[in-house]
């Protein structure tokens, strides 16, 4: 029984891995390895089902504490997948269309759901009205710019660091969205570099600078803003208006499908008012 209950474990957890390795984006991920965790739990025991979930969730556990994790990601797995292995076990003995049904409720939660639910949660508190702290930077010619003055126009901010994986994938998208808005006047579009530690002088200019994006990028010389506006992972959207934070989270770019927390979305309820 133990043996039996371990080679479960590992078969599932091996199977969450293998779509983590050979699938590069959530909507893909999410309901290949719900279905497939969905037939597995068909043939095991009640008590199998439940030792198939603790591996997975250590692996979560352990997830929270690493640099760049996904707390919602997370959440929503660990809500999901319980449901899915015993909603497996339960149908294992009913009929047919009962277990159709449900993997295709995975694929269409995983293609519309999954995007939608982890921006909503990313950015549950994000609406604002706080007065900005001074939002003074440096830009590529070495000139000072100060944002939070400026009044009558929506002013986007990206922050972004070298160490972000994440934000250089996000850029062509945040180009597009500059090249959209390049000729209206009420709207300004930055990405803000906050400097690592580690980082040597310059390093962070040379490394945005051979992309060749079209948006200006600015250059803080410490994290003293993200630690005003309280936090500390990126990329990060500041939209100011009017020397106010209107929007303080991680709104949606270049996604599909997607029904809340668009970053142009939330430009054009700003500019309209």
């Amino acid at each position: 029984m133990i043996k039996k209950t371990l080679f479960n474990g590992g078969l599932v957890t091996g199977i969450y891995i293998l779509c983590v390795y050979f699938f590069e984006t959530q909507k893909i991920i999410f309901p290949v390895f719900m279905i497939t965790a969905f037939i597995a739990s068909m043939y095991l025991t009640y008590k199998n089902v439940i030792a198939s979930f603790l591996p997975l969730l250590i692996i979560w556990i352990i997830h929270l504490f690493l640099p760049d994790s996904e707390l919602n990601t997370v959440i929503i797995y660990i809500i999901f997948t319980p449901l899915t292995f015993l909603l497996g076990f339960y149908l294992r003995n009913k009929s047919y269309l009962l277990k159709i049904v449900y993997p295709f409720i995975l694929l269409f939660i995983g293609l519309y759901g999954f995007v939608n639910l982890w921006y909503y949660m990313a950015n549950f508190n994000a609406y604002k009205m706080n007065a900005s702290p001074v939002m003074l930077f440096t830009s590529n010619r070495n000139d000072e710019i100060r944002l939070d003055t400026i009044q009558n126009k929506v002013i986007v901010l990206d922050y972004w660091t070298t160490r972000c994986g994440v934000c250089f994938k996000k850029f062509p998208d945040y180009d597009k969205l500059y090249l959209n808005y390049k000729d209206n006047s009420k709207v300004l579009i930055y990405a803000v570099n906050i400097p690592h530690k580690r980082d040597a002088t310059g390093y962070a200019k040379s490394m945005i600078e051979k992309y060749n994006y079209q948006f200006p990028v600015l250059y803080s010389d410490s994290d003293t803003i993200p630690k005003q506006l309280g936090f500390d992972k990126y990329p990060h959207l500041i939209i100011l208006k009017n020397g106010k934070v209107r929007y303080n989270g991680y709104p949606a770019l270049g996604e599909d499908n997607l029904f809340v927390n668009s970053l142009k979305d939330e430009i054009e309820l700003l500019l309209k008012e």
